[in-house]
């Protein structure tokens, strides 16, 4: 009787501790279940996207828990044989993602290796068990591209100049922070710096700067961009060369006219623009020993385009001077002023020289006036006498005259008027 009761108890015993260690194996299963799995990469995010050899780029990862319980992470971590993780210890320590939460981890990484794709590694250590995951990082080293669209063949000293650039980003990211610099011993530029700003891929943006160049040597336009956190630069060079430019203006003084009374002169003549292009703000005049007066002290001819001409008048004073200096100013499309100086002869054939008085022209006027006269170059004479280049100048009188003899001559003949003449001048 006394067993049986033992027996009894002990299989009350063991039942009831059979009972106390059900919750807890129950436990067990549910923490040994994967927590990995309720853990996913929800988004990547590489700054700058593409990175060029050498750039530090920062990596973001979002860690999102899809399951019904709060996962602990105890460690966090990037590694990488080929890429420097400069912070890789900066999750030693991580904590809890509730369900439903995210969680992002930030990494600053180093580009060293050549240009290529690369997979670092993320782990998470949740303690019994990880979660692994591998983002592409792309390196890829092209840099923003600098061309030279729009320059002078040749410069000189003095004058401005307008260089046109175009900045293209050739890469699949956005650059930012782009700026231009002109740089250069001698070099003046209206801009000291151009802002482009931000580039997106495929993109190009257009600059123009006026420069005036003082010596020759070479202008460097110096591009400074950001890849990302990261500083680049490009640069393109122009020499400046000094020497005649093949397109520039040429006025040219011709048809000389000199007529005196007592010490007062009066000079009529044509400017001509023999160049390839226009000769703007024209304006002629005479210099010392000569004192210009009234009427026409100084004249106006404005704009001449290539192959263009236009007639003047000037009015001065020269007691005692065989020679004069006639003064002709103008400017180019770029605003720069030219002036030229031609050495006028009021005796003998009038012969007139030229001679550079200042500015950067290098063009050449040549002028030959014939005689006119005691203390007078008279100008080229057409067949009708006084036939200068100018419209002004044309003989109209003279070739209505001519026209007018011409048809009286036609209508007589076929009248036989010149017949009935002839016949009387042989009888």
């Amino acid at each position: 009787m006394k067993a049986t009761r033992y027996l009894s108890g002990i299989l009350c015993a063991f039942c009831l501790l059979a009972l106390l260690a059900s919750p807890v194996l129950a436990e067990n299963i549910t923490q040994g279940s994967s927590l990995a799995g309720q853990l996913t990469v929800s988004h990547v995010e590489v700054d700058p996207s593409v990175l060029m050899r050498e750039d530090t780029g920062l990596v973001t990862i979002t860690v999102t828990n899809t399951g019904s319980e709060s996962v602990t992470i105890k460690r966090a971590e990037l590694s990488s044989k080929d890429l420097t993780i400069l912070n890789y210890k900066t999750y030693a320590t991580v904590g809890t993602i509730g369900k439903g939460n995210s969680m992002d981890f930030t990494f600053a990484i180093q580009a060293d290796p050549p240009d290529g794709v690369y997979y670092p590694k993320f782990n998470l250590d949740l303690g019994t068990e990880s979660f692994r995951s591998y983002v592409p990082i792309k390196i890829e080293s092209t840099p923003i591209d600098v061309s030279v669209t729009a320059r002078p063949d040749i410069f000189s000293s003095g004058a401005k100049e307008e260089i046109t650039l175009v900045v293209g980003n050739p890469r699949e990211n956005t650059l930012s922070g782009i700026t231009i610099t002109p740089q250069g011993e001698g070099i003046v530029s209206t801009q000291t710096r151009a802002f482009i700003g931000d580039l997106a891929p495929g993109k190009s943006e257009e600059v123009t700067f006026t420069i005036t160049p003082t010596q020759e040597g070479d202008l460097t336009f110096l591009v400074e961009y950001r890849n990302g956190i990261n500083p680049h630069n490009e640069s393109v060079t122009i020499p400046i060369t000094f020497g005649t430019d093949k397109m520039a203006a040429r006025p040219m003084i011709n048809n000389i006219e000199i007529s005196s009374s007592g010490t007062t002169y009066t000079l009529s003549a044509d400017v001509t623009n023999a160049g390839l292009s226009d000769a703007r703000s024209i304006v002629v005049t005479v210099g010392s020993p000569a004192q210009p007066t009234d009427p026409n002290p100084v004249y106006i001819v404005g704009t001449l385009e290539p192959d263009d001409f236009s007639s003047f008048d000037l009015t001065f004073l020269a007691p005692g001077v065989t020679s004069v200096p006639l003064i002709l100013q103008y400017k180019d499309a770029n605003g720069n002023d030219f002036e030229e100086t031609f050495t006028v002869n009021l005796r003998g054939d009038g012969a007139i020289s030229n001679s550079l008085a200042g500015g950067s022209s290098n063009s050449t006027a040549f002028g030959q006036g014939g005689s006119s006269g005691a203390g007078g170059a008279g100008r080229g004479q057409g067949m009708f006498g006084g036939f200068g280049s100018g419209i002004n100048k044309i003989p109209f009188v003279e070739i209505a005259l001519i026209i007018v003899a011409s048809v009286v001559l036609a209508v007589a003949w076929r009248k036989g008027y010149l017949g009935k003449i002839k016949a009387r001048l042989r009888r």
